[in-house]
């Protein structure tokens, strides 16, 4: 060991020795300029920080942001501001050229965004840069093209426009390929885009914001002016959020720090929107602005974090909106190169103050919860006008049986049975319900605390047996439509004849179209094979098929009768959570809430196995081929670049060509047993099973119908052939995906 250690110092005294010094020399510009640029434009969404910020800064009242491929290919914003001089053009993009600061300590009152005279200039070395502006009264705009920092030689040519600057970015990172390779996909480009946007305007309520996709009529979010912060936030999150966040203010007016003075408490103000339990998310979101700067303060958040980790569910996230003003001359804003953080004093008291004032501030939000749901179908509304003048709304809900309705007994005495002949189990002679008792009386017993509350636990919302309290009144049967549709269905049997004749084909033999569930047409007398006249056989005995009655015994065996008494009986309350597809249903005095999707998805799997064989077909408006179907599922997809992506789809074209070829092979067990009609020539799918009456399946899954058909049945045997290919019908029916399942069932208080 000793000889090793000998030998490696020798070794590193003669490299040692033979190393002469590298000279120093100075980088030229271009090198200094594009490192510089590295430091402040790392995406598209950071290029964009910069130019809001300008626009901002310039006054404007409406600024306008389009985006091509995650704005890697075009970033475009128009503001309506006071616009840029012509004499200002030249020396635009030049670094450290800036009309917001003009010495040093101007930083300590710093009320604008920008000061360093550094963004467009980085741009411009990293990007095709073009700006557009017009000042107010001038007669015409100025357009100028930048490059790496100068001028075209072309300088500032006019045109049309109008008043305001119109900044656009082209190619960012063309020559960086480094950095242009790093970029996440299109669509995780424009998030971050879109919630640059979204955080400006939360911020910023007298400044319209309007932020679209290139190409697209519809913008992805468009906010106007409006005087409430709250609104500003329903119109970018949606009201579900809205309805969750409390106002929090927060102010200490000590006395103003001054310049050098270290004593004395921190002077700030808190304008904040934060969410209360109500709230429920898996991202945080977390906006604050000091001094109406977007920055990020590490330990405020954690503050903020801590405070909703002890009423909060776990992995649920909250969501805060934190406006911090401060003395101007506390506040260090030249921290780091993109401005994203700021140093200010006493910044452990201020986060502790906002902490303290949180948790106050979701004690009290706390205290009661708010739920909404929908309007109940057969409900009596009435409408009355309170002391205030306000219109107020009451539901009329029937009653259980031997329960009285809260208030409507009050004041009476229980008569003797002898005066009214009411029966010992509360019910009147007539069989009406009898009043319960309220007075003093002998045989009466003493009222529960819920029943001096008024006794709500003993009324339901609407009687389940009615077709109001079901599913069922939310399948609107309209015969005119019906009608149209069947003339529809068979002008489309005409021409897909048609086709076939001209084709060389004679068309669909009547066993064939008696198969795909079409009339036969035999001059109506019926035959013994129609479905009008054939009798109809109970569900789970359709075929003689052993494995087929294996499945409905399987079935039938599993059945939970309770369960099956809730949902024969119940009553749609509405929808609880959307985004999770969770549903309340009420059956008796017991709430319920479902997910909805996988309920549809078991229903649809049973209604395929009962009625195996037997399901009637309707033709689609068009014949869809499988491969483009399979095709439009893989394309989902995402593959590398290069030479990587051509492989890949080479890949899907020959994955889309076998699963068209298998489905068309077994396009006539498909047709008979499920209903499911493929045109076996063509590789197309012609037509689809009608499970339910009235429910039509989301045409937009198709492709993952296809691909499920093709890759997740198990063609091999019988049984768990039929039982598979079942259960990709009930998932296309549903519109429910086994990955989307959701680990957590407990939804908390």
């Amino acid at each position: 060991t000793t000889g090793h250690w000998e030998g490696a110092r020798a070794l590193a005294r003669d490299v040692l020795g033979a190393m002469e010094p590298k000279p120093i020399h100075r980088l030229a510009d271009e090198v200094v300029n594009r490192v510089a640029a590295g430091e402040v434009i790392h995406r598209p969404a950071s290029a964009l920080k910069e130019i809001l910020e300008n626009s901002l800064d310039a006054g404007a009242t409406s600024i306008v942001v389009t985006v091509k491929d995650g704005g890697n290919k075009l970033l475009q914003v128009t503001d309506n501001g006071c616009g840029i001089r012509e004499a200002d053009l030249p020396i635009l993009c030049e670094r450290h050229t800036t009309s917001k600061l003009s010495k040093f300590e101007d930083l300590s009152a710093m009320s604008t965004f920008g000061f360093r005279g550094e963004a467009l200039a980085s741009i411009s070395f990293v990007a095709n840069l073009t700006v557009t502006t017009m000042t107010r009264g001038a007669t015409h705009a100025l357009k100028a093209s930048y490059c790496d920092g100068a001028l075209d030689g072309g300088g500032a040519r006019p045109c049309a426009g109008n008043p305001g600057t119109t900044i656009t970015v082209e190619n960012l990172f063309y020559n960086v390929p480094t950095r242009c390779k790093a970029l996440k996909s299109p669509g995780e480009e424009f998030a971050k885009v879109l919630d640059v946007v979204q955080r400006y305007a939360a911020s910023r309520t007298d400044v319209a914001f309007t932020c679209r996709k290139h190409g697209e009529a519809r913008p992805s979010l468009h906010c106007a002016v409006t005087p409430h912060r709250i609104d500003r936030m329903r119109a970018m999150y949606g009201s579900q959020v809205a309805r969750t966040l409390t106002p929090m203010t927060l102010s200490n007016s000590a006395k103003a720090d001054a310049p050098g003075d270290d004593d004395g408490a921190a002077e700030f103000t808190v304008d904040a929107l934060v969410s209360t339990a109500g709230y429920h998310s898996r991202r945080t979101t977390f906006i604050l602005l000091i001094n109406h700067r977007l920055v990020e303060c590490a330990p405020l958040r954690r503050a903020c974090e801590a405070v909703y980790s002890a009423i909060l569910p776990k992995a649920e996230k909250p969501f805060a909106y934190l406006s911090l003003e401060l003395p101007p001359h506390t506040l260090d804003v030249n921290v780091h190169p993109t401005k994203r953080e700021v140093a200010f004093l006493r910044q452990d008291e201020v986060v502790e103050r906002v902490q303290r004032a949180l948790e106050r501030r979701l004690v009290e939000a706390n205290g009661s919860r708010t739920f909404a749901v929908g309007a109940v179908a057969g409900t009596e509304v009435d409408e009355a006008f309170g002391e205030d003048g306000g219109s107020r709304r009451s539901a009329r809900q029937s009653l259980l049986p031997g329960a009285s309705r809260p208030g409507a007994t009050r004041g009476r005495v229980e008569r003797d049975d002898d005066d009214d002949g009411d029966d010992d189990d509360g019910t009147a002679g007539d069989g009406s319900v009898a009043p319960l008792a309220s007075g003093r009386n002998k045989r009466s017993r003493p009222l529960t605390a819920r029943e001096k509350a008024g006794g709500e636990h003993r009324m339901v919302r609407t009687d389940a047996s009615l077709a109001a309290g079901s599913l069922d009144q939310f399948f609107h049967a309209n015969a005119n439509a019906n009608a149209e549709r069947a003339r529809l269905d068979e002008a489309r049997r005409e021409a897909r004849a048609r086709r076939y004749a001209a084709r060389g084909c004679a068309g669909v033999d009547d066993e064939e179209a008696e198969l795909r569930g079409y009339d036969v047409g035999d001059g109506g007398d019926g035959g013994a094979g129609s479905p009008e006249t054939s009798p109809e056989l109970p569900d789970g005995e359709t075929t003689e098929l052993t494995s087929v009655r294996e499945l409905w015994s399987e079935i039938a065996a599993n059945a939970h009768v309770a369960l099956q008494r809730v949902l024969r009986g119940l009553t749609l309350v509405g929808c609880a959570d959307e985004r999770r597809g969770l549903w309340l249903l009420q059956h008796g005095t017991k709430l319920f809430m479902v997910r909805v999707n996988r309920l549809a998805r078991d229903l649809f799997y049973q209604r395929v196995v009962a009625r195996f064989g037997r399901h009637p077909c309707r033709a689609l408006a068009e014949p869809a081929p499988v491969a483009a179907l399979v095709r439009m599922a893989l394309d989902d997809e995402e593959v590398p670049e290069g030479a990587e992506k051509e492989k890949a789809e080479e890949a899907k074209e020959k994955i889309a060509n076998a699963a068209a070829a298998l489905v068309a092979e077994k396009a006539e067990m498909l047709r008979e047993y499920f209903g499911v009609d493929v045109d076996r020539r063509a590789r197309a799918l012609v037509g689809l099973p009608v499970l339910c009456e009235g429910h039509e399946p989301n045409l937009a899954r198709l492709p993952e119908f296809c691909l499920s058909l093709a890759h997740e049945v198990n063609w091999e045997e019988e049984k768990p052939c039929f039982d598979t290919c079942a259960r990709s019908i009930a998932s296309f029916y549903s519109g429910h995906d086994d990955e989307e399942e959701e680990e957590e069932n407990v939804v908390p208080p």
